[in-house]
């Protein structure tokens, strides 16, 4: 049967439910500000290939929180403006709650909720499955998910002018999947391709023969390369990381084979650059 839950006991099965997921995860808050465990989480379930639909609503996301979402592949993001209702589920346990995924309400509001598990409370579940269906068809699509491989549509190879190099000739499709995938960030491709202000403001991404995270400001700098620098050289074991001043710079391990200059080369070359950016993002907005 269903069991009550207070504030605390809301926020431990909100993760529980994320942990758990095997295949899909919902989450349903009109208002969000994720907290630094809660991202953490959703990337895990992410990187683990779940299904990932949230609904948010009554405003449009905080840039910030634009930024933390961005990363997430598997992502499939709604707005429904007149939103109220909050509710967490996978596919076997569901909450419903009065708490959004909202940091201010975690650990500073008395909330409560009910958790409701599919094999026990069925009918309870699968209400609440058509409600939240019945939200979904009313709300306004802001992203969909990507595939897993490195874009959702067939790659399509063929020359540029500029772009006939080794090192190079991959860059202009990655350009239209990194346009596609950030529309809010500004990606411009001219001998080499730039995203500017992402993962965070203050960092710029430049991808040419390596790849390379620019810092405006040194003391994030010196923070990312304290804090993060181990894990980020454990996620990249087929590349080699050098810091520099204010500078990350990413190249492929020398011992890699050269990828032919043709549609499946294309497709590997994307892979390597868009996994690089993904894991160097992650760790930047979880700092």
């Amino acid at each position: 049967m269903a069991k009550f839950l207070t504030t605390v006991a809301t926020s431990f099965y909100i993760e529980e439910i994320i942990l758990n997921a095997k295949t899909s995860l919902t989450l349903v808050t009109p208002y969000l500000k994720l907290s630094k465990n809660l991202i953490e989480r959703i990337m895990d379930a992410d990187n683990r290939g779940i299904v990932i639909t949230l609904i948010y609503g009554k405003n449009k996301l905080h840039a910030n929180e634009q930024r933390k979402l961005d990363v997430l592949n598997n992502l499939e993001l709604y707005f429904c403006e007149n939103l109220h209702a909050k509710c967490y589920h996978n596919e076997d346990s569901m909450i419903i709650t009065s708490m959004n995924l909202y940091e201010f309400s975690e650990k500073n509001n008395r909330e409560m909720g009910i958790f409701v598990e599919k094999d026990i409370d069925l009918k309870i579940f699968e209400d609440s499955l058509r409600e939240i269906d019945s939200i979904k068809n009313a709300s306004i699509i802001e992203k969909t998910k990507e595939s897993s491989s490195s874009n959702s549509r067939e790659v399509i190879f063929q020359k540029h002018l500029g772009f006939e190099e080794q090192w190079n000739f991959y860059l202009p499709n990655l350009y239209k999947v990194l346009k596609n995938r950030l529309p809010g960030h500004q990606v411009i491709l001219d001998k080499i391709l730039k995203i500017k202000g992402y993962p965070v403001e203050g960092v710029e991404i430049e991808v040419s023969g390596k790849i390379n995270f620019l810092f405006d400001n040194t003391k994030f700098y010196k923070s990312i390369k304290s804090n993060k620098r181990s894990k980020i050289n454990e996620l990249l074991p087929n590349n080699r990381v050098y810091w520099n001043y204010k500078k990350i710079n990413i190249y492929d391990l020398r011992n890699a084979p050269e990828t032919e200059i043709n549609n499946d080369g294309v497709k590997v070359e994307m892979n390597k650059a868009l996994n690089v950016i993904k894991v160097v993002s992650e760790q930047l907005i979880e700092q």
